[in-house]
């Protein structure tokens, strides 16, 4: 049974980084990544907003960089999924591992609409990556559901696109950063539904529009557009840990102030965790945190 110092799971920003540190603390680490390309939710960014560098840095070369130097640093890269840990054991169906150390980075799924039609038309105008498919929307009417980061972040991005973005959220304010509630607030492009929600997607083979639900007011009204981008919320992928983890309400894992949970030497990082910020450069101090504790104990 192949066994390593510590062993991260997750292929996003957070698992990179993890990895990254931890190897540069002199210690030997297994990195699995389940299946496609390293990168996680911001592969699908084509510019991360926010991030430190000189010019534009989409998520993609930002993965392969990280990839690369982790590579060097002797990392190994373990191409498999894990489905339990239990007593420092790492089970998938390629085998098992042991470990002194695992750090968590499996992040989240975004979650999909719950109404009727946006399962049937899901990849048929019903969409979760406006960096994907924006293109196809040239002089169209789309929607986009949500009011944080990641749904205003692909409203403005279709807005390059599209004839006008129509944006559904629940609340009575957006949850997302100044900067893009600005962009949207001073563009003609962009019309507003408050304290609303979708309740159906309507289409046959494709999406023809959506019926929005004016919570207030109590009535419905269709809304004609050819597209329509969930950006809803997340669900942790959590299912992997022991059930001496705790969660908050919602699933996501409790840890401390170093990124341990209850369970000792296991760490969570990233969108996995609760209280975790939704910001690339929180999840980047995360890992490293977790990276350089979890390292500390290996010689314990």
């Amino acid at each position: 049974m192949a066994s390593f110092d510590i062993a991260v799971i997750g292929g996003g920003i957070a698992g990179l980084t993890a990895a990254h540190h931890a190897a540069l603390a002199g210690v030997s680490v297994g990195h699995f990544i389940a299946d496609g390309m390293p990168g996680g939710l911001v592969m699908n960014v084509g510019a991360l907003d926010g991030w430190p560098a000189a010019g534009a840095v989409g998520g993609a070369e930002l993965a392969a960089g990280l990839l690369g130097r982790n590579e060097e640093l002797g990392v190994s890269l373990v191409p498999s999924r894990i489905d339990s840990i239990q007593a420092k054991t790492l089970s998938g169906p390629d085998g098992t591992w042991r470990t002194k150390q695992v750090i968590v980075a499996t992040g989240a799924s975004l979650r999909m609409l719950d109404a009727p039609g946006a399962e049937r038309l899901a990849g048929r105008g019903v969409s979760q990556c406006a960096w994907c498919d924006g293109g196809l929307y040239r002089d169209a009417e789309v929607v986009v559901a949500g009011g944080g980061d990641a749904a205003l972040s692909e409203a403005i991005h279709l807005a390059e696109f599209a004839r006008s973005v129509t944006i559904v959220t629940r609340s009575e304010m957006f949850r997302a950063r100044r900067s893009y509630v600005s962009r949207v607030a001073d563009d003609e492009r962009f019309k507003l539904r408050w304290a609303s929600e979708i309740v159906e997607v309507l289409g046959d083979k494709g999406v023809e529009g959506v019926r929005v639900r004016d919570n207030e007011a109590g009535n419905d009204e269709v809304v004609a557009c050819n597209g329509l981008f969930v950006f809803v919320g997340l669900a942790p992928n959590a299912g992997l840990l022991p059930p001496d983890v705790a969660r908050d309400e919602r699933g996501f894992v409790v840890t401390d102030a170093h990124f341990e949970t209850a369970s000792r030497g296991i760490f969570a990082v990233g969108a996995v965790r609760s209280g975790y910020g939704g910001r690339l450069t929180q999840a980047v101090a995360e890992a490293t945190t977790a990276a350089e504790h979890a390292a500390a104990r290996c010689d314990d």
